[in-house]
């Protein structure tokens, strides 16, 4: 692995030392587990299962975060580059998508972003082109994590996935994990009961049923691309619903946009869609 010192920004990572890494050769596995990518504060790995009878992979990117260390959500806010998670390059997938469990706001000396400060494992679904038969995932992945200095990550995995070749029950556990990490779906305790944009471009606000009135819950967002959100404050807390007012930076009107967000409160998660009015 080769490392590379600038000083400038970078997509938005702010520091005051960057360290870019990238490693150029395929990190290769035959077995359902690619090899480590090792880096200052951290490492991570791909891990995946064979394939359903519909052509899907279910698999996990693991990030295992040294302790201070943080890497970056689907939309981080003020700072930061989301990870990525790309399958060009295969044979037989035709396509993947990152799913991203909760993540928690994080303060540093710069911003206020989202992220996670903890090991994350984030699940993955893959899609083969001809279901059933061996596929060769060539995941070019990226993301950020970050101490006192930021530090871009891209490497390349190079994974075999045969339907011969079940996984190992390590392999099955950690991706079970992974899915199971993610946000629940609304439920009748647990769901956005109104949104509404503001006069002009004054952002918009999101009222939600809490499973219990909690002055700590917390609610993230991700929209069109071109978008950007500033941390949603609280703005209302009436017995279980919260009230979040998201002032937002971008062209155009809200008005019939749609938006997923993410609301964190009494312990618990839950994802759903929006579309402003």
């Amino acid at each position: 692995m080769i490392t590379y010192h600038f000083t400038p920004r970078i997509a938005g990572l702010a520091a005051p030392g960057l360290v870019w890494c990238l490693a150029l050769a395929p990190m290769s596995a035959t077995a359902a587990s690619s090899a480590w990518v090792e880096t200052e504060g951290g490492r991570i790995r791909v891990s995946a299962l064979e394939p359903s009878a519909d052509g899907t992979i279910r698999a996990a990117l693991d990030i295992e975060l040294l302790p201070g260390w943080k890497t970056y959500w689907r939309d981080p806010g003020e700072s930061g580059v989301p990870p990525s998670f790309k399958v060009d390059r295969s044979d037989n997938i035709q396509s993947a998508q990152i799913h991203f469990p909760a993540p928690e706001r994080i303060k540093d000396a710069y911003s206020t972003w989202a992220g996670y400060s903890y090991p994350v494992v984030l699940p993955i679904t893959m899609k083969q082109t001809k279901a059933g038969e061996v596929s060769l995932v060539e995941a070019d992945v990226f993301l950020g994590i970050c101490e006192s200095v930021c530090i871009p990550l891209q490497t390349t995995f190079s994974l075999t996935v045969d339907p011969g070749k079940p996984a190992n029950a390590f392999e099955r556990r950690l991706v079970k994990k992974a899915f199971a990490s993610l946000p629940e779906a609304p439920g009748d305790d647990f769901d956005v009961v109104d949104a509404r944009t503001g006069e002009g471009n004054d952002g918009f606000t999101v009222s939600v049923a809490l499973p219990q009135a909690d002055e700590n819950s917390e609610l993230f967002v991700t929209g069109p691309q071109g978008w950007r959100f500033h941390t949603p404050r609280l703005t209302g807390l009436d017995a279980n619903v919260a009230t979040f007012h998201v002032e937002v930076d971008g062209e155009g009107g809200l008005s019939g946009q749609t938006l997923d967000v993410i609301v964190n409160a009494s312990g618990r998660s839950m994802e759903t869609r929006i579309r402003l009015p």
